[in-house]
């Protein structure tokens, strides 16, 4: 077939299977063509590395939570000591120290931290290229496969971060790549040793956080049982897990004794039953469309498949659009699923009304998010009915024997289940979808080699590079806003003002509290009764209060900053801030205004 269409033949392309001794076929464990494979991933890793710096991720302010992991850093870096602040709800771990490291060698700022990462997210990139490969993704697919995370709109921002997204992901991905070896292993002994490696990086690498010891704790045993026929590896697997939650309970009961560290369980109280089983299912399908969102550029390749489609089928396809759709409307959740990084969570919560951009000038207005929500629920659906079709001519046992689906099926049915808490409570971010993309991307990807053959059409290198320039482009858009916002902050302080009379917004309020004490957060329980109500939020009109106020006692605002030059504020002599976007409105402005 030729690169630029799909072919519609219903053939399947078989795939053969290499027996193991427990009397299950595994397929996909060849080594790949080692030289070709490592250019192709350090190419991409490359690219991904020059994109995240085209976007200019250069602000002395923080990005989402990490200005919280930004101070554990540096008090690191000063005493050699993990200091929580009331904030993070991550363990941190080897993410702070390797920060530190940097801040030794070249001084404390959040460019700096955001640099240390650049290594972490090139390894994140490289890594999945040849977990692709040993799934016997063809070359082609497995590089437009890889740039379909690394490129993303959720891959991307996060990289240009001190977020622990991008390092747990990393984690996530040595231990498949591990277990793909163990599984690979034409001798027990190599077997085992790749088992052992795979749950000790595990434990030791999870401590960034807490949800890549899925890893150790799920996809460990998993490929032990695939294992379990060769001699000794059911014995080792057994004791690994047991010796991996002992260490795992182990370093969560040192996490829940630190002062100021925020447990995860104290923070997912649900909500009535009733709002949990409206929430529940609303959260885990946008997470699911989410996803596919993010696999556009390879989902995409079904589209000329449309043609094979009868009306019934069309009219299916339409109601679900609209059924969705009225959906996202009424309970305003994510539309289209994946703009919620780089502008609700951006936006919601974060600062007052007045000090944040309009959700639609994040990356695409309300229309064309709805229409493309209603393209990418359209292919989906051609996808899911060609799957169907697929599966009702084939076999369950022989789909559930394959190794990217007996190895990766378990880790994901435990990823979904940790993530129904934060769906109860309406908190499920489209970031934490990053932790299932491995797994995503692999299944779609040889789904269609099944199907069509071993190069994915034009069309998804057309949507990878608009995916590409979306990801960038916003990315730059949300830390130019970011420097707007430092630089009048600048103007204010150069006056000699202090920045605790100064609210401008989460991220720069946040840091400013952490440097003179810790987060007044009501579910620190060590040291007790920590938390103090803030009678300071009646000064402020209720329409321009941060609802971040309550955190944050060090700060008495007698200054706002933030983009409405009118408001529930007054105007001061402070000029206004104007700054660039690379996305329409193509310019903004930050205005300095006084409390009345």
């Amino acid at each position: 077939m030729s690169s630029g269409n799909v072919s519609a033949t219903e053939d399947t392309v078989s795939v053969s299977a290499v027996p193991l001794h427990a009397g299950v076929a595994v397929t996909g464990v060849a080594a790949p063509d080692q030289s070709r494979g490592y250019r192709n991933a350090a190419l991409c890793a490359v690219l991904v590395a020059v994109c995240l710096w085209i976007a200019w991720p250069v602000s002395k302010m923080g990005f989402l939570d990490d200005w919280s992991y930004a101070r554990t850093a540096q008090i690191y870096a000063q005493t050699g000591h993990f200091v929580y602040n009331g904030w993070a709800t991550a363990m941190l771990g080897w993410q702070i120290v390797w920060g530190a490291l940097f801040i030794k060698l070249f001084g404390f700022s959040f460019t700096i931290l955001r640099v240390s990462m650049l290594p972490v997210a090139m390894a994140t990139v490289f890594l999945f290229h040849q977990i692709l490969l040993r799934f016997r993704v063809s070359s082609r697919n497995a590089v437009i496969g890889t740039l379909t995370l690394g490129l993303s709109p959720l891959f991307l921002p996060l990289a240009d971060s001190f977020m622990t997204d991008i390092p747990g992901l990393l984690v996530i991905l040595i231990c498949i790549y591990c277990c793909q070896r163990a599984i690979g292993s034409t001798s027990t002994r190599n077997a085992i040793l790749w088992l052992v490696l795979a749950a000790t990086s595990n434990v030791a690498g999870g401590t960034v956080r807490q949800i890549a010891w899925l890893g150790a704790l799920v996809v460990v045993p998993t490929t032990g049982w695939m294992l379990r026929r060769r001699r000794g590896i059911l014995p080792v697997t057994l004791a690994q897990w047991a010796a991996s939650a002992a260490t795992i309970f182990l370093c969560m009961k040192w996490y829940a004794r630190q002062p100021y560290s925020i447990s995860e369980g104290s923070v997912q109280g649900l909500l009535s039953k009733r709002w949990a089983v409206i929430l529940i299912p609303l959260d885990l399908g946008g997470a699911v469309l989410c996803s596919l969102l993010v696999l556009f550029p390879i989902v995409v390749a079904w589209l000329p498949t449309w043609r094979r489609r009868g009306a019934t089928a069309v009219f299916k396809c339409a109601v679900v659009i609209l059924v969705v759709t009225v959906l996202q409307v009424v309970f305003h959740t994510y539309l289209p699923w994946l703009m919620h990084l780089l502008e609700s969570e951006f936006a919601r919560g974060r600062a007052a009304g007045v000090a944040v951009p309009s959700p639609d000038t994040f990356l695409l207005p309300a229309w064309a998010r709805v229409l493309g929500g209603a393209l990418v629920i359209a292919t989906g659906f051609v996808l899911a009915v060609d799957l169907r079709a697929s599966l009702h001519a084939g076999s369950w046992r022989k789909v559930a024997a394959r190794t990217e689906v007996a190895l990766l099926a378990p880790y994901l049915v435990a990823y979904f289940v940790l993530l129904v808490p934060r769906a109860s409570i309406g908190a499920l971010f489209d970031r934490y979808l990053l932790g299932v993309l491995p797994v995503f991307i692999p299944w779609v990807l040889l789904f269609f080699q099944a199907r069509f053959g071993d190069r994915l059409p034009r069309l998804s290198v057309i949507w990878l590079f608009i995916f590409a320039l979306l990801g960038i482009a916003g990315t730059h858009d949300w830390f130019a806003w970011q420097r707007a916002r430092g630089a009048a902050m600048d103007e204010v302080l150069a006056s000699g003002i202090p920045a605790t009379e100064i609210q401008a917004g989460f991220e720069p309020d946040g840091w400013t509290q952490v440097q003179h004490g810790p987060i007044n957060n009501k579910f620190v329980t060590i040291p007790a009764h920590e938390y103090r109500p803030v009678p300071k939020l009646d000064q402020i009109p209720a329409p321009c209060r941060l609802d971040f106020a309550d955190r944050t006692p060090a700060i008495h605002a007698k200054y706002s900053i933030g983009l409405d030059p009118a408001g529930c504020f007054a105007p001061t002599d402070y000029p206004p801030v104007h700054y660039r976007r690379w996305l329409p409105p193509f310019h903004g402005t930050i205005y300095v205004q006084k409390l009345r």
